[in-house]
């Protein structure tokens, strides 16, 4: 089995290459209305009809290493504190008490994340 996650973006041109040269990810397929983004051994399908709009995160070994990496290229960090549980927000990173995580909205402004646990 391999995982895949749908994702709805209103321009798929600018999506590709949201998740390609700033997430620095490998677009595999992309047609008319839909494109494949490989994230390890899942997908990400960016579809102009349709799938989340939040929710997608990655785990990561050092997030600070890849919050710094990805505000390089143009990422704006936001604030979690709205969500349950969470204690503090500072440097583009929300602390919860089983970890911390990074949101960020790609080129469609869908939220997603970067994770790294206690």
């Amino acid at each position: 089995m391999r995982l895949i996650v749908d994702v709805k973006v209103s321009d798929l041109a600018r999506a590709v290459a949201f998740y390609t040269d700033v997430l620095g990810l490998t677009c595999r397929v992309q047609e008319a209305e839909w494109a494949g983004i490989t994230v390890g051994n899942a997908e990400i399908h960016l579809y102009l009809d349709g799938g989340v709009t939040s929710g997608v995160e990655w785990y990561v070994n050092d997030l600070d290493a890849e919050v710094a990496r990805v505000q390089a290229r143009g990422v704006e960090f936001i604030s979690g504190m709205d969500k349950p549980s969470a204690v503090s927000y500072e440097g583009g990173i929300t602390t919860f008490p089983w970890g911390r995580l990074a949101y960020f909205k790609d080129s469609e402004g869908n939220e997603l994340g970067l994770v790294q646990d206690f």
